[in-house]
């Protein structure tokens, strides 16, 4: 092995102490063109042969890399996330094949490795999916280590040391010997074809305390090193981290919750007995403000608070029979008249059978809308409205709208009144998440995001087009009204402006229906770029997820439930939009 240095101009060479040259063979100092000279403070002199020095060898750091994992009893008690594998790798079985289930694995494998992620990491050149963690004010969380072998460990003096960027982020301990670690063994895992992974799992190693709150995101980088005991020279690298989020805007995140009964008074079977009962099951008014602050929308450090009076009087919507079948010929329910404020609430009722008495999902929020406002006025108020319904729909336990951004109701129908998860996963929508994965058209094909948001700016167009022929009707009526009474304007010009304002007026108004479809189309296409994740159905442990999907691989499509994980999980992306629509529209 030899070094050469080819240098253009001048070197010089500064030592604070001695400098010494050691070779095995000659040692030549040549100057071509002038004087070769030595200079020194004192004699120059000659001695005996001087021995190399001994080059001791730095210690070794063998190759892994460190994950922090959720333990698994976890219920939803803090935000935590990461990539799992089976996201970006064929290890689960839909319809008998193998498949990932991101719908869109470069996007996702962006939000892990770079998205609110300080000094991303590669150790070795690998891939690094950062865990991120969401923190109440004076949380303490326990937390398991994966470690992920890329060279055969052993049980050397290798130590991992944790560093948090933040003082009042504390991680107990502050180090742990890998041989600790890796003392429960290795463990093996397919990531689909001949691929696997070699990794050990050590549960419950350390305690995460957020003692202050952040106005950054902070992090916990996560280093081995080992030393050499004689030399005292070491081997450090980073070898993954965690993110710990901001959570300094925690007050802005709470939200009244109004809880509404809406029941039908001259049906036993669909009143306000059904509900009680129902709701008793996951205790009552107490029991889901507990689960939504402690195991689902304190994820996103959301805090709701559960209201079911107000000025002293139980919050009630008592409806009769009649009224439904008033709204299901859009008719006015105080009135009993045809009226244009209810013609969308035509068809409510899919099955008039008193036993079974069953409605549309969409149109049955409408109608509570319409009702409540009228008794309580809480469309002025900044909070969200929680129906409690008995009535059964064809396809849904629940119901709520992502659109407009300011929509603040949602309501849980009669077979998902004690299922807990369902009052997360609709007041989730209200907050501004979607489904996290992609509808189907009519023939059972996945509808694109793209293709989504073409749809929508196609119906934005369409209704302008519509707008448009609107207002030239409106134009060619005053043309023709002028027209005909020209003889009265040419005698009185000065009476046009006033004839001619309530053909304005309409065009006016006419400007303001497009401007509010055209927000609320704006509103649409907004949800889904920020919901821009999404996986195959019913195959997650996300809230937003269902536990049932349309199998359209049979001639007649059947629904099939997967054994799917518990629905527990809100991902760090869906944590941003609730906090977002909190702040903005219900604190």
């Amino acid at each position: 092995m030899s070094k050469e240095s080819y240098i253009g101009g001048d070197y010089i060479e500064t030592t604070g102490g001695s400098n010494r040259t050691f070779a095995k063979g000659i040692i030549e100092n040549i100057s071509l063109e002038s004087f070769f000279i030595q200079n020194a403070r004192g004699e120059i002199f000659f001695t005996t042969n001087g021995q190399a020095p001994t080059i001791i060898a730095a210690a070794h750091l063998k190759k892994f890399l460190i994950h922090f994992r959720r333990p698994a009893t976890y219920n939803g008690e803090f935000g935590f996330d990461w990539m799992r594998d089976e996201y970006i790798y064929p290890l689960t079985s839909i319809s008998g094949t193998n498949k990932e289930l991101s719908l869109d694995i470069p996007k996702l494998n962006t939000e892990y490795k770079t998205t609110d992620i300080s000094n991303p990491v590669s150790p070795y050149g690998k891939d690094y999916y950062c865990s991120f963690l969401n923190l109440l004010l004076n949380q303490e969380v326990t937390l398991d280590i994966e470690v992920e072998e890329l060279e055969a460990l052993s049980s050397d003096a290798t130590e991992i040391i944790f560093e948090s960027s933040n003082l009042d982020l504390t991680i107990t301990p502050t180090s742990i010997p890998l041989s600790n670690l890796i003392a429960g063994g290795k463990k093996n895992k397919s990531l689909g074809g001949t691929n696997s992974r070699d990794y050990y799992l050590a549960t419950n190693q350390v305690k995460v305390t957020c003692n202050k709150v952040f106005t950054r995101n902070e992090q916990i980088k996560i280093f081995g090193i080992l030393k050499d005991p004689t030399s005292g020279m070491e081997d450090k690298i980073e070898v993954g981290k965690m993110m710990v989020m901001k959570n300094s805007d925690q007050a802005k995140y709470t939200i009244n919750v109004y809880v509404i009964k809406a029941f039908i008074s001259d049906n036993s079977a669909f009143g306000e007995s059904f509900i009680d009962a129902k709701f008793s099951k996951i205790g009552g008014l107490a029991g889901l403000e507990k689960y939504l602050n402690e195991n689902s929308l304190n994820q996103g450090l959301i805090q709701v608070k559960l209201i079911d009076t107000k000025n002293s009087k139980n919050l009630k919507i008592e409806l009769s029979t009649n009224t439904f079948n008033l709204a299901n010929k859009g008719f006015n329910t105080m009135t009993g008249k045809a009226d244009d404020e209810y013609e969308n609430l035509k068809g409510i009722i899919t099955d008039p059978n008193p036993s079974k008495f069953e409605v549309d999902s969409g149109k049955c929020v409408d109608l509570f809308n319409k009702q409540s406002n009228k008794l309580y006025g809480f469309d002025k108020e900044k909070c969200i409205l929680l129906y409690l319904c008995p009535l059964t729909t064809k396809d849904a336990g629940g119901s709520a709208y992502t659109v407009p951004l300011d929509n603040k109701h949602c309501i849980i129908f009669g077979t998902n009144l004690d299922h807990t998860q369902s009052y997360a996963h609709e007041i989730a929508h209200t907050l501004g998440l979607e489904h996290i994965f992609l509808d189907k058209d009519t023939s059972c094909n996945l509808i694109s995001l793209a293709d989504e948001k073409a749809s929508i700016n196609k119906e934005t167009n369409d209704y302008k087009s519509k707008i448009e022929k609107a207002k030239q009707n409106v134009d060619n009526r005053w043309l023709k009204f002028k027209q005909e009474n020209n003889a009265y304007f040419t005698q009185n010009p000065n009476k046009i402006p006033e004839y001619k304002k309530p053909y304005d007026d309409n065009k006016l108004n006419l400007d303001k229906q497009f401007r509010n479809y055209e927000k609320k189309q704006n509103d649409r296409i907004k949800v889904i770029n920020q919901n821009e994740h999404r996986f195959i159905k019913a195959t997650t442990d996300n809230i937003m997820d269902y536990s049932y999907e349309t199998d359209c691989s049979t001639p007649t499509p059947n629904i099939i439930y997967r054994d799917t994980n518990k629905l527990i999980s809100f991902y760090k992306n869906q944590w941003k939009i609730i906090q977002n629509e909190a702040k903005t529209y219900y604190h």
